[in-house]
């Protein structure tokens, strides 16, 4: 059962339990109505013959005519006003001796009414009203009293009780009904949309999104949530898909050798050993180069899977001063400049963030003229470390700033495997300073257009 049949059912049953509450309350304020009739009829037969006394005393006995008539002012005393009274005689016939104010012709049906042991409704013969409640009581003189009451107050009350149920019944009913429509419309029916675009999704239909309900709803806001994280997802998938493909073609490079050398030596194509040295010299320098792509791809998994391997205290001063100095001695014609203060104290992972500085400072010799400067330079700000390795090569073409870090990315296509590396080198810096709780990222230099790249770590102290 959905979630929208069961809110109707629920609607449902809040009406009939409106309506069952409705019965009860007027069947229970009903009979609290006729009871104090009731009670008055039976005060009435308790008393019957002062009462009748009375009566007969005030119209000067029973032959007198009927009390309350024309020109008889006890009919219109408080306690009697409402109220019939008759007698019936040895003949059966009704002797009416008191009648209610306004309605002087009122005779009830006295039919059986010698057997009323309780008060009983019945219906008029004579006058105005329609139906009272009626009660016998037999006198000392063996004739039988006939005590009646108007029903009509205890009806009109009765019915106005009624209209007034059914009108909070239908303003509840409406209101729980707008309430259903308003979770349904808002809530249940942009649900059902995003299941089905989920389920079109799942289906392969990866252009489908959301349709995102207007309003600060919660349902419009999981709609946003769902399409950024189908977005995300495909994003994600997209760039998976991007990477296997390029690993793929890294590594079909070197395989490709290998397998053209093997291929070559068994055929005999490899004549004499001078050829079979340089050839296995080059398959040697495949297989290194297939290593290192393995070995970094296992790092980026490990970063991934696990972050920084340990956090200690240690200098990035020292750091940065090897590699100021490594960078001298590959590149001795270069000048190299190193800015740094006495101490950078961070916590981290020595092994990774050496490698880091190495991968920042080798990007930059491999895709700078030798004659131009590198700068390597640090500061403490409030709350981190910064360091930046500045060149004033080429620079980065704009809308590379934010692809450069993705593996297996080379900002210059035509760069080979050789003098552009295998393309995980900044994908490892991101990933090692990302597992850091760093930040990183790359700027135009602004002295001469060239780039530079740079990293934050939280300072320590």
């Amino acid at each position: 059962m959905t979630l929208r049949t069961r809110l109707l059912a629920a609607l449902l049953l809040v009406v009939i339990a409106l309506g069952v509450a409705g019965v009860v309350v007027f069947r229970g304020q009903r009979d609290y109505l006729f009871d104090q009739l009731d009670e008055r009829l039976a005060t009435f037969r308790s008393t019957g013959p002062g009462i009748f006394g009375r009566l007969s005393g005030r119209t000067g006995g029973p032959s007198g005519g009927p009390v309350g008539g024309p020109g008889e002012p006890l009919g219109r005393l408080t306690p009697f006003s409402d109220v019939y009274a008759g007698r019936i005689g040895s003949d059966g016939r009704l002797e009416t001796v008191l009648t209610p104010d306004g309605d002087s012709r009122l005779r009830p049906d006295v039919t059986n009414v010698d057997r009323l042991t309780a008060p009983a409704t019945r219906a008029t013969t004579a006058g105005k009203i329609e139906r009272v409640r009626v009660l016998s009581a037999r006198l000392p003189d063996g004739t039988l009293a006939v005590f009646a009451i108007s029903t009509a107050r205890a009806e009109g009350a009765a019915r106005r009780l009624v209209t007034a149920i059914l009108i909070a019944g239908l303003i509840v009913a409406m209101i729980m009904a707008l309430v259903v429509w308003w979770v349904i419309r808002l809530g249940l029916r942009p649900i059902r949309e995003m299941t089905d675009a989920a389920d079109a999704i799942s289906a392969g239909a990866v252009d489908r999104r959301v349709a995102v309900p207007a309003g600060n709803t919660e349902a419009s806001r999981l709609g946003v949530a769902l399409n950024t994280m189908i977005d995300t997802s495909q994003a994600s998938e997209a760039r998976l898909r991007r990477f296997v493909a390029d690993a793929s073609h890294e590594l079909r490079t070197p395989l490709t050798t290998l397998r053209g050398y093997t291929s070559l030596y068994a055929a005999g194509g490899l004549a004499d050993d001078a050829a079979v040295s340089d050839g296995m010299r080059r398959m040697n320098s495949e297989a290194t180069r297939m290593g290192h792509i393995v070995e970094d791809l296992l790092l980026l998994a490990e970063l991934d899977e696990h972050g920084a391997r340990v956090h200690e205290p240690m200098d990035l001063v020292p750091m940065l001063q090897d590699a100021a100095a490594d960078m001298r001695v590959v590149q001795p014609e270069r000048q190299i400049r190193l800015d740094v203060p006495e101490q950078l104290p961070i916590f981290g992972d020595v092994d990774q963030l050496v490698q880091v500085i190495g991968a920042l400072s080798t990007n930059a010799m491999r895709y700078t003229p030798v004659h131009t400067e590198v700068t390597i330079r640090a500061q403490r700000r409030a709350e981190t470390t910064r360091v930046e390795v500045v060149d004033h090569g080429p620079g980065i073409t704009a809308g590379d700033e934010d692809r450069v870090f993705d593996r297996f990315y080379r900002a210059d296509p035509s760069r080979t495997r050789e003098s552009g590396g295998n393309g995980l080198g900044l994908a490892i810096v991101a990933s090692i300073v990302g597992a850091h709780g760093g930040s990183y990222g790359v700027v135009p230099t602004p002295e001469s257009g060239g780039a530079t790249f740079w990293f934050e770590l939280p300072a320590v102290g």
